[in-house]
């Protein structure tokens, strides 16, 4: 559809349809605040201009709660990714200076555009590495390197969250090793749960001893 409205217009209207969304699934938004907030990060990107915008969690209350000490975060938007059923918006963030990710239906309102430009890309950056490390395993915080124990029937499983290129190694007739950049957050221990025990965390330590915690928390509630 998009192809056949830019075939209709002229050029620079022709350069803002070509969005800056990376879909992984079929996309999908709850509401029309959520299509506002991805068309003004889209019209930042274009503009390679910085953006200002409130971040929240929830609280016990289901209610929301700002972070970054209910500052703006200012962020140079890079890319959209839609992964699962949320969108995802890569950029450098001046408040960490780092390119971070941030979920967009975690954004309070329509994100302010600045007149200052965005920062340039990194040369290291690539949009494919957040979109297999990061989002599918979605926390704002540092990535980890992590190495799985994993059994044979699972190596489809493992490429198909961390790509083609993902590292592993034969481990006997039935099991192999992957070595993979994560967040370790609740979305990626409930993953590793979900393998019934097909899948373990070998190494770093302080990530194994969390997922104990976490299994043995969950124990005494029964």
């Amino acid at each position: 559809m998009v192809e056949k409205l830019i075939g209709l217009t002229n050029a620079p209207n022709a350069n803002k349809l070509h969005r800056s969304v990376r879909a992984t699934g079929k996309a999908k938004s709850e509401n029309e605040k959520g299509y506002a907030i991805v068309d003004a990060i889209n019209e930042a990107i274009h503009a390679k201009r910085k953006i200002s915008f409130y971040y929240f969690d929830y609280n016990n209350r289901k209610k929301h709660v700002l972070k970054n000490d209910g500052q703006p975060y200012t962020v140079s938007p890079y890319d959209l990714i839609y992964d699962g059923d949320y969108y995802y918006m890569t950029g450098f963030c001046d408040d960490r200076g780092e390119v971070r990710t941030f979920r967009v239906d975690r954004i309070e309102k329509q994100p302010k555009l600045l007149k200052d430009a965005a920062v340039k890309r990194p040369k290291s950056y690539r949009v494919e590495r957040y979109t297999q490390e990061v989002t599918r395993m979605f926390s704002t915080e540092e990535t980890v390197e992590v190495t799985l124990l994993c059994e044979s029937e699972l190596m489809k499983a493992v490429i198909d969250h961390f790509g083609s290129n993902v590292r592993t190694k034969p481990v006997g007739d039935n099991q192999f090793r992957a070595t993979v950049k994560v967040c370790p957050s609740p979305t990626f221990y409930r993953w590793i749960f979900g393998w019934g025990g097909k899948m373990h965390i070998e190494a770093p330590e302080p990530i194994k001893q969390q997922y104990k915690s976490l299994l043995t928390e969950e124990l005494e509630q029964y």
